[in-house]
Formats: structure tokens, C-alpha cells, sequence
């Protein structure tokens, strides 16, 4: 009986674990961050067969059953999108059909489970799952980068395994991700994350020393990483993180009625930004020959012999082959190898500006862009890692517009306008309230500004599914939840709102929130019954 008992709250807790949309985020953010695709394209295929057919029970159920996905902030303007994406789906469905619906199918599930995690009842649930996804995170991205450093210590030169070159590629830091430019956005938004979860543990109380020094070794490690990446694009990222955080705390007590000084604080905007910008290009330039000065010493140092000892066979220093300076050719050098500074990005966005010309309402399809590109530009200019052609045009505006069409480019455009505007009103009108919450949507704000300027590099925004798009709608979502939470509670208030009844309907919602009219409404009077 008790066995039975057991194996019955085992498969309790397995389906509760399965209906939590939560342990799905989690899962499916941890699958994500480790992309195998290139090195195991089976295993990397299985998985996201299970969480396709997880995600979609679970929308089923927010939908029928739990009825989140009504709560969704401006999900109108997502119907709308997702139904014009569907449109170019039919019309472009005698190719790759299969690709371009599970495409769009990712693209639904970015929308209501990653940036819908604030369509949860309450913005404590979203804390104590962020909290907990974010420490993963940042733990993984430490480990592997620590990783990476460590070899990278080891052969300063980079070696190369299953077809790939790992450690350091054409003067790049890659780590063991081979691609500088991945390895670099995930530390960049590792030290997000550990901004972000300073803010909520202070706020919180929960900020022991032992977390502060991890999360403060954390951001120092990945700022070296980035560094050594050399990677423009995070650079720029993290020059517009930096330049949104001065540009609030300059404006954030500033009223319209002091025009006078509205010169002023855009001259010391600009100062700021200025300084940012030349602070971080010191930096990395100053690290770069620093490492690369080591690196030199060291492989100087070595002494190199062909020489044996038949005596005892042990290495017999021979002065004709020692050589104590390498040949120039070979000297380690930490930076940019390549003189092209768009790195053929001038190339895409001049096809994808051509694609537009021929497709410019409805667009083509995100996964048609090979095949329309062989079929109509003549050439392949661009293939990643498994060798798939024109596969982004790292700019996501043009991507999106060659994928979706103006229309579809309009209708994402209102939709990150809007939620923009609702970001930045709510900083700014409960600016009490965000303090006194860590003023965790400020950062959330600034890493938004920043990944939008990012995207117009790299391959990013909701075109495909990949840890760098998910995690960006994720934390989005994290910052509606307190946008949704100040709606609620007001400006002063001091206490996160209670949940929403079971029925999360608007109708319910309305009921909730207007149910005080009732009183002034005159009470029905119940006719008694004569007595016989």
C-alpha cells in the first residue's frame, strides 16, 4: 500500500513539474544555452522534438484551461502579427512548409510562455522563478567561461576538435563556444542577469556577502571575456547598457517646467556617453596588448631542441636549435584579424534589401531566404557553423522584413513601441515604487535599448529560436510583470497585489476590480411567501 502510495505522489510531482510552464522555461533556456546543433544534430533535433510537443500541451492548457494567455499584455497586436505571419506561410507553402511552421510555431511560443511569464498571477511567482532560472544561468555561463580561460591558458594558439576551433580563432577569443561572437553575448547578458539579481536579493532581503561576491566575480569574469572576444557588436551593447543608465539618472527628477536646464542635462548626457564610449574602447584595447605582451613573453620563454642524450635519453638543450624569439608571422596577437570592420555585413543587407524589392508586403519565410537567395541573387555570401546558407542577414529589422514583409515589420514595430512605452511610463510615473524594488525595471529597460541596437549586428529579435532571442522575451516579460504589479498596487503602495481569482478572464478581472459598485447598486428585495 505505502508503494503504492509512493509511486502515485512520484507521478504526482512528475505532472506537476510538466504543467508548470516554469520547469518548461527553465529546461528549455538550459537546452538552448548549451547548442549542440553543430556537434550533435540528432541529440540537438530529439530535444526539441520533446519540448515542441511539452510547449504545446501547455499552451493548450493556458489557453482552455488555466486561460493566462488572455492576460498577455498587447496580445492583440500579436494575434494580428501571427496571423499575417500565417498568410505568408500559405502563400510560400510550396517550399520548406514544414521548416517555415515550425518556425512560426517557435515564434508563438516566444510570445505566450517566455515574454507571457507575466501573465502570472503575481510578480512574487515571477521573482522566485527568475531567481532561480538566473543563478542557473549565470553558474553555467561562469563554468563556461572559466572553462574556455583555462584552456585558453593552456594553448594560447587554439586547438581543434571534431572539425572545430576551440579556444582562440583568427586572434578571438572563443572559449569552448566556436563563435566569438556567441561567447561574447552570453557573458554580456550573464552580467545582466547578475545586475539584475543584485537588485531583486537587496530588494528582497535575501542578499547574503557570499552572493554578492559571486555575483560581482561573475560580472568581473565575463567583462574580461568580452574583451577578449573582441566583438564590436557586444561592445556596442554594452556602451548603450551603460550610456541608458547614466541618461536616467540624469532625467529621472527632471520636470518640464525647467526648460532652462534641458540644454544642460542633454550636454552632460552626451559628456556621459562620450566617456562610456571611450572608457570601454580603452579598456579592451589597453587588455588586448596586455595579454597579447604575455602571450608574446611567454612563447619566448620556451626552448625549443631536437637534440637526445644517448646516455639517458632525457632532452639535451642543443644552442644551434634553441630559438628564443619566434618568427613574427607567429607571435600571438589578441584582436580583430580581419581589416573588414562589417565582416560582410554591407554584403547581406544589400541581398536583403533585394529580396524586399521582390517580396516586399507579405515577405518570403524565414526558412525560404536560402533557396529564394540562390534563386534570385545568384551567389551565396553567408553560411554559419553547419554550413546552412543565408541563414540571418545579422540585421533583425531586415530580417524580419525580408521573413514577414512591411507588414509584418510594421506590426512588430507598434508591438515593441508599445510595450516600450509602457516600460518607460511606469519607470518613470512609480519611480518610489521602482526604487524600492531595486529599480530592477530601469535595467531591464537599459538591457532592451541596448539588445535592439545589438540586433541591427547580429542574428536576433524572434527569427529563430536560439538562447539569444528567448532570453531577450524573457526578461521583456519579467519587466511587464512590473509594470502589471504597479498598475495594480498604485505608487506608494508597499505590498505585492493579491492573486486574481482562478477565472484570470477579463470579465473576472473587471469584477475584481469594479466590484465596489455593487454597493451603490439598490439591494433586490426578496417577496416573502403569505402565510397559508
Amino acid at each position: 500500500m505505502s508503494d503504492t502510495v509512493k509511486k502515485r505522489s512520484l507521478w504526482g510531482r512528475v505532472l506537476k513539474f510538466l504543467d508548470d510552464p516554469a520547469s518548461f522555461r527553465l529546461i528549455t533556456m538550459i537546452v538552448m544555452y548549451c547548442d549542440i546543433r553543430y556537434l550533435s544534430a540528432a541529440a540537438f533535433y530529439s530535444a526539441m522534438a520533446v519540448l515542441t510537443i511539452w510547449s504545446c500541451v501547455l499552451l493548450v492548457r493556458q489557453l482552455y484551461v488555466k486561460k493566462r494567455i488572455m492576460r498577455v499584455k498587447f496580445r492583440r497586436i500579436i494575434f494580428v502579427f501571427m496571423f499575417f505571419a500565417l498568410l505568408t506561410l500559405i502563400l510560400h507553402s510550396e517550399i520548406n512548409l514544414l521548416q517555415n511552421a515550425l518556425t512560426l510555431y517557435w515564434i508563438t511560443v516566444c510570445f505566450f510562455l517566455f515574454y507571457g511569464i507575466h501573465s502570472e498571477k503575481s510578480n512574487t511567482r515571477v521573482r522566485k522563478e527568475i531567481k532561480r532560472l538566473f543563478d542557473v544561468l549565470t553558474v553555467m555561463t561562469d563554468l563556461t567561461m572559466l572553462t574556455g580561460l583555462v584552456l585558453f591558458a593552456i594553448f594560447p594558439k587554439g586547438f581543434s576538435l571534431m572539425g572545430y576551433e576551440f579556444c582562440i580563432i583568427e586572434g578571438r577569443f572563443v572559449g569552448i563556444i566556436p563563435n566569438a561572437n556567441v561567447t561574447a553575448f552570453y557573458s554580456a547578458v550573464c552580467i545582466v542577469m547578475c545586475a539584475i539579481m543584485l537588485r531583486i536579493r537587496r530588494a528582497d532581503g535575501t542578499a547574503t556577502r557570499r552572493l554578492r561576491i559571486f555575483y560581482i566575480s561573475s560580472i568581473v569574469i565575463n567583462s574580461f571575456v568580452i574583451v577578449l572576444t573582441d566583438s564590436n557588436a557586444t561592445v556596442v551593447f554594452v556602451m548603450v547598457f551603460l550610456s541608458f543608465l547614466f541618461f536616467y539618472e540624469l532625467f529621472k527628477e527632471f520636470n518640464l517646467k525647467k526648460l532652462p536646464t534641458l540644454a544642460l542635462r542633454l550636454a552632460a548626457s552626451v559628456l556621459c556617453c562620450v566617456i562610456v564610449v571611450t572608457s570601454v574602447l580603452f579598456v579592451r584595447v589597453n587588455v588586448q596588448s596586455g595579454i597579447s605582451y604575455l602571450l608574446n613573453k611567454r612563447e619566448s620563454d620556451i626552448v625549443i631542441s631536437t637534440g637526445l642524450d644517448a646516455n639517458n635519453d632525457n632532452i639535451r638543450l642543443d644552442k644551434a636549435v634553441v630559438s628564443n624569439k619566434p618568427a613574427p608571422e607567429e607571435k600571438p596577437v589578441i584582436g580583430h584579424q580581419n581589416t573588414n570592420i562589417d565582416s560582410g555585413r554591407f554584403v547581406l543587407w544589400r541581398q536583403a534589401l533585394g529580396l524586399i524589392e521582390l517580396y516586399p508586403l507579405f515577405g518570403i519565410g524565414k526558412d525560404n531566404i536560402p533557396d529564394y537567395g540562390v534563386q534570385y541573387l545568384g551567389g551565396i555570401r553567408y553560411t554559419d557553423l553547419a554550413g546552412n546558407k543565408y541563414v540571418d542577414f545579422h540585421n533583425g529589422l531586415l530580417t524580419i522584413t525580408v521573413s514577414f514583409g512591411i507588414v509584418g515589420l510594421s506590426l512588430f514595430l507598434v508591438l515593441s513601441l508599445t510595450v516600450a512605452k509602457a516600460i518607460l511610463k511606469s519607470m518613470f510615473r512609480h519611480k518610489v515604487r521602482s526604487r524600492r524594488d531595486g529599480n530592477v525595471l530601469v535595467l531591464i529597460a537599459a538591457f532592451a535599448a541596448a539588445y535592439c541596437v545589438y540586433s541591427m549586428f547580429e542574428a536576433a529579435l524572434f527569427t529563430d529560436y536560439t538562447y539569444r532571442v528567448l532570453i531577450f522575451w524573457l526578461i521583456i516579460g519579467v519587466g511587464l510583470s512590473y509594470v502589471m504589479k504597479y498598475h495594480q498596487q498604485g505608487i506608494h503602495s508597499a505590498i505585492d497585489p493579491k492573486p486574481l481569482h482562478d477565472d484570470t478572464s477579463e470579465l473576472q478581472y473587471i469584477k475584481t476590480k469594479f466590484g465596489f459598485l455593487k454597493k451603490l447598486l439598490p439591494k433586490r428585495r426578496v417577496q416573502e411567501k403569505p402565510e397559508e
